[in-house]
């Protein structure tokens, strides 16, 4: 994701040059911070007559309320880092679309980006996304503890979990390895607990579409299944009912669970604990398409007061070299969107990251409302349920019924972008 540390309100990093200026945002720190800053730098190499302004902001709402309100007031950014499934509300009067022929010049196309990450990206027929990676939920494996607990095929791979009674399964032939739990997974971090519930909820075959002024059209039965799935795995043996966010990965980096559950930004905490392991797709426990929650970062055009030629054609460069570098952004554990680099050689000789690229292909991205998305309050508000419904406070059929009244009720507040 963007960033699981604080950063500093604003952090400009300015270039040295007198040419043509542009201005870029973006919410990265820690080891994705480092990678965009090669980014830029290597944009900067290839571009040296222009003078870049790179600001990292805070991850999260900071992020998303000061980019809005710079650019209803004028004062935005020439390019800005947004994930996709923040994009609607943007769209709709603070982002410029992309120009496709603009794109094309540079070597950009739609044939060269997985079909549903570019739908994704479009709002009303129109590209307003740059899509530079995909980032699923994926399946985290200790090659050894899963290998103790019998899990492991004769080529070496994780045998395939192909149903709900398998997972659970080889949860609790993990916790009798571990001696505590057999899949780590962080119950009481928003994040961590929406990506399950979408994942489950969209491969039951769940529907939830928000339209302005609502109510909330929701599938009840399957969403009070996909609450009772969730109940079911945090037993206590298969899933601990309480990880927050730091110490879902802590549990699989120091080997007490076998599995662990999450978007692949936690490759680096894997390999630092120099454990052996590997990642693989989540897999489909219900149906046959492994549908799985996932978001992009991309790069879109803050809506300016007047357009400048030449700062808006640097935009357009600055994002294309980004695409065409990201190779390293791979690094963090991140599927490159551009199919130039996601099926290069390097990229294919990339692991564990190669091994869950398929994913890209079976993203579910989260419902499109105004308070929906990546650090949004549905996430907020959702895994607040989930946790309930984890620790026994309430029903599977309470937290629908508080899921679904509290999504009508912010239907009928207009959208504040």
């Amino acid at each position: 994701m963007g960033a699981t540390g604080l950063a500093s309100c604003a952090t400009p990093v300015t270039g040295s040059g007198s040419g043509t200026q542009l201005a870029y945002w973006n919410f990265f720190t820690g080891g994705d911070g480092e990678r965009m800053v090669e980014l830029v730098d290597s944009y900067r190499a290839e571009a040296p007559s222009v003078d870049v302004t790179a600001t990292t902001l805070m991850w999260g709402a900071p992020y998303y309320t000061k980019l809005a309100m710079a650019c209803a007031g004028g004062r935005a950014p020439d390019l800005a880092t947004m994930h996709v499934s923040r994009l609607g509300p943007f769209a709709a009067h603070l982002l410029d679309p992309f120009d496709l022929d603009e794109l094309a010049a540079r070597g950009i196309t739609q044939d060269q980006f997985p079909s549903r990450v570019w739908e994704n990206a479009q709002v009303d027929g129109e590209l307003y996304a740059l899509p530079l990676d995909t980032h699923p939920m994926v399946l985290y494996v200790n090659t050894d503890l899963c290998s103790q607990a019998g899990l492991m095929g004769d080529d070496g791979e994780l045998a395939p979990i192909t149903s709900v009674e398998q997972f659970f399964d080889a949860g609790r032939r993990l916790a009798e390895v571990t001696g505590s739990t057999g899949i780590s997974w962080a119950a009481a971090d928003g994040l961590a607990s929406w990506m399950m519930f979408w994942s489950i909820f969209r491969q039951m075959g769940g529907v939830m579409e928000l339209p302005d002024g609502g109510p909330a059209q929701v599938d009840r039965e399957v969403m009070t299944a996909t609450f009772s799935f969730i109940r079911d795995m945090t037993d206590g043996t298969i899933c601990s009912q309480t990880l927050d966010g730091p110490a879902a990965p802590a549990v699989f980096a120091s080997q007490q669970a076998g599995l662990f559950v999450l978007g692949p930004w936690e490759l680096i905490t894997a390999e630092t604990a120099g454990i052996p392991f590997t990642m693989v797709p989540f897999p489909a426990l219900f149906g046959d398409a492994p549908l799985i929650r996932a978001d992009s970062h991309s790069f879109v055009l803050p809506r300016q007061l007047s357009v400048d030629p030449e700062r808006r054609a640097a935009a357009y460069d600055m994002a294309a070299s980004m695409l065409r570098n990201s190779l390293s952004w791979a690094g963090g554990g991140h599927i490159p969107a551009l199919s130039a680099v996601s099926e290069s050689p390097e990229f294919l000789t990339l692991e564990p990251q190669s091994n869950y690229a398929e994913a890209a292909e079976f993203v579910e991205y989260d419902p499109a409302a105004y308070f929906s998305g990546s650090g949004s309050q549905l996430m907020s508000y959702g895994g607040q349920q989930i946790l309930g419904v984890s620790t026994r406070a309430q029903t599977p059929e309470q937290a629908t019924e508080n899921l679904v009244t509290w999504l009508d009720q912010q239907l009928a507040i207009p959208s504040p972008v």
